[in-house]
């Protein structure tokens, strides 16, 4: 329990500002092959519960979960492709009123191992 303990603190009791109850953040990775080597998949799972922008607790954020997937591909010895989406479902939420969060994002790359 994220509570402000201060005492004689106008807030005394309230829940402090941005701090949720609960969050749960799990991972799922699995490895085609040699660990490092092979095709590779992931996933992320990100529940955070309701909490308040603000000490006097006038200004809720509503909780939300995330997923982000991702997945990774050697070419070769020396090159890996790989990629990843953030936000899998396009979830609309705030960690701070008034702010919204990247929608659904998609990244794509190479990377490149040297001797």
């Amino acid at each position: 329990e994220s509570k402000n303990r201060t005492a004689d603190s106008a807030n005394f009791g309230n829940d402090l500002a941005r701090r949720p109850r609960h969050a749960l953040t799990t991972s799922l990775d699995y490895s085609f092959g040699q660990v490092g080597r092979g095709p590779a998949i992931g996933a992320d799972l990100r529940m955070v519960g309701d909490s308040f922008d603000d000490n006097f607790n006038a200004t809720p954020l509503d909780g939300y979960a995330v997923v982000a997937v991702r997945a990774s591909l050697p070419v070769g010895e020396a090159f890996e492709l790989y990629g990843r989406v953030e936000n899998l479902f396009d979830e609309d939420y705030q960690t701070v009123a008034g702010y919204s969060t990247s929608g659904r994002a998609g990244y794509i790359g190479i990377r490149a191992r040297l001797p």
